[in-house]
C-alpha cells in the first residue's frame, strides 16, 4: 500500500516568521477578513501582523504560488478574486481528482488506513453534531474535514495524483468556506460524510464514488448560485 501522510494531528510549529507570517497571511484571505480583490500593501501588513517587510514578502511570493495573492510586479499586489466561473472551475477539477484518488485508495486500504479513516471520522462527526453544524468555529472544522477527506484518499498508489489532489483541496478552501455558511440551514453535511464514510468503511468503490460526486457538487453549486448573485447585483 502507498504511505501518504494522514493530517490528522494539530498544524507544524512555526520555525521561522516567513512561516507565521504565511499562516496569517493565508487564514486571512481564506476568511475573507482579506477580501477578494484588497490591495496588500507591506506597510498595511507589517501594522496588522507585527512582522517585518522580508518574511511578509516571502509570504506573499508563496501565497502567488498557492493563486491565493496576485503578483503585480512594480503595482504591488493583491488578494484574488472569486468568482462564480473559478469556483465552477477548481470544484469540477477537485471532483475529478478526489474520485480518481478515492478510487484507488479504498482498492488498496488496509487495517491501518480503515482505522485512520475511522479516526478521522469520529473527530469530524463531533463537530459537525453540534449547533450550526460546526460553523461557530469554521477554521476547526476545516482542519478535521481535511483530515478527513486526506484520511480516505491516503492508499492512493500515484504520488503525483495524490499531490495534486492535495493543491487543488487546498485551493478549493475558500470556496468550501462560503458554501458552508450559505448551506447550514438547508445541509445536512454531517449526513454526506457519514455515507461517505460507511461506502468507503463497506469496501463499495461505486457508491462511495457517487457520493463523493454528489458532495463536490453541492459545495460547487451552492458558492456560483451565491458568487453568480453578487456579480449580478455588483457586491
Amino acid at each position: 500500500m502507498a504511505s501518504n501522510v494522514v493530517e490528522i494531528g494539530a498544524e507544524s510549529p512555526e520555525r521561522t516568521n516567513s512561516e507565521r507570517a504565511y499562516r496569517l497571511l493565508r487564514n486571512d484571505i481564506i476568511s475573507g477578513d482579506l477580501a477578494p480583490g484588497l490591495k496588500l500593501k507591506i506597510e498595511m501588513l507589517r501594522q496588522r501582523y507585527g512582522l517585518g517587510a522580508a518574511p511578509i514578502r516571502e509570504a506573499l511570493a508563496r501565497l502567488s504560488s498557492d493563486h491565493l495573492v496576485r503578483l503585480e510586479g512594480q503595482r504591488g499586489c493583491e488578494v484574488v478574486a472569486m468568482s462564480a466561473a473559478d469556483a465552477r472551475d477548481v470544484g469540477h477539477v477537485r471532483k475529478m481528482l478526489e474520485i480518481e484518488a478515492l478510487r484507488d485508495s479504498i482498492t488498496r486500504g488496509d487495517e491501518m488506513w480503515e482505522t485512520n479513516v475511522i479516526t478521522a471520522f469520529h473527530r469530524l462527526e463531533s463537530i459537525e453534531r453540534q449547533i450550526n453544524q460546526g460553523i461557530d468555529d469554521l477554521s476547526e472544522w476545516e482542519r478535521r474535514n481535511k483530515a478527513f477527506h486526506v484520511a480516505l484518499v491516503a492508499a492512493c498508489d500515484s504520488p503525483w495524483l495524490f499531490r495534486l489532489r492535495r493543491q487543488v483541496f487546498d485551493q478549493h478552501e475558500r470556496y468550501r468556506r462560503l458554501s458552508r455558511v450559505k448551506t447550514v440551514r438547508t445541509r445536512d453535511i454531517s449526513q454526506e460524510h457519514r455515507d461517505l464514510f460507511q461506502a468507503a468503511i463497506d469496501r463499495d468503490v461505486e457508491r462511495a464514488t457517487a457520493v463523493m460526486e454528489t458532495h463536490i457538487q453541492g459545495t460547487t453549486d451552492a458558492v456560483t448560485a451565491a458568487l453568480a448573485a453578487r456579480e449580478k447585483t455588483g457586491e
